[in-house]
């Protein structure tokens, strides 16, 4: 997670007009869904939405199928802005051109403000999470005070960027301290086999959240 966001269009008419804009003015873009990548464009269609993203056709062959549901994140360039939405697919209107609803807000991706620190096994801090076996702690990689790296096996929960969900630090001193975490980012690289890494962003964490952030930070 090299990146974070701050709202940049939250009013719904305006992202309305900003969505029908960027069908004529962007020319590149990539949809992530269920830690696919699929390069593309977009393009207008005649539906209250009035979006949908088109798929390369070279790249179509290689990815999985996406459905009707799923929970999509698109990134594209426009102007000098990098910015990106989250959304869901509502259907094809052809084979690799997905159907999208309307985006709450487009935000726009800003270098992190907050330096990563690898996080010490001595310390202690786990994100437990809920999974199909009930709440399960998982190792955290490292930390800052936006975000976290947690590593996780898929087989026990699904991960997928644009999720949010509540989870609970733990720490040696602090048990159960709640916060909700957004899925940013999902990788493989560097993990042991049968495991991913998830970068999530801390939403509107509490005051005890804050605290046992800065303690690992401080103590490190």
């Amino acid at each position: 997670m090299n990146s974070l966001t701050v709202p940049h269009i939250t009013k719904a008419r305006s992202v309305t007009r900003h969505l029908q804009t960027i069908a004529y003015d962007v020319t590149a873009a990539c949809l992530t869904s269920n830690y696919l990548q699929v390069p593309g464009s977009f393009d207008v269609l005649e539906q209250p939405t009035g979006l949908a993203f088109v798929g390369r056709p070279g790249t179509l062959s290689r990815v999985a199928r996406i459905e009707a549901g799923q929970s999509v994140r698109v990134d594209y360039r426009f102007r000098d802005d990098r910015l990106l939405f989250f959304s869901r697919i509502l259907g094809q209107s052809e084979p690799g051109v997905w159907k999208l609803s309307r985006p709450r807000m487009v935000q726009r991706r800003t270098r992190r403000v907050q330096e990563r620190r690898p996080v010490r096994g001595d310390v202690g801090l786990r994100m437990a999470m809920m999974t199909n076996q009930g709440i399960q702690p998982f190792t955290l990689i490292d930390l800052s005070s936006g975000g976290a790296a947690v590593q996780f096996d898929p087989r026990l929960v699904g991960l997928w960027v644009g999720r949010r969900m509540t989870v609970w630090l733990e720490t040696p001193e602090h048990q159960g301290v709640v916060v909700t975490v957004e899925v940013r980012h999902v990788s493989r690289r560097g993990c042991a086999p049968g495991h991913k890494i998830a970068g999530v962003r801390f939403v509107d964490p509490g005051t005890q959240v804050r605290q046992v952030v800065d303690r690992v930070l401080i103590d490190d």
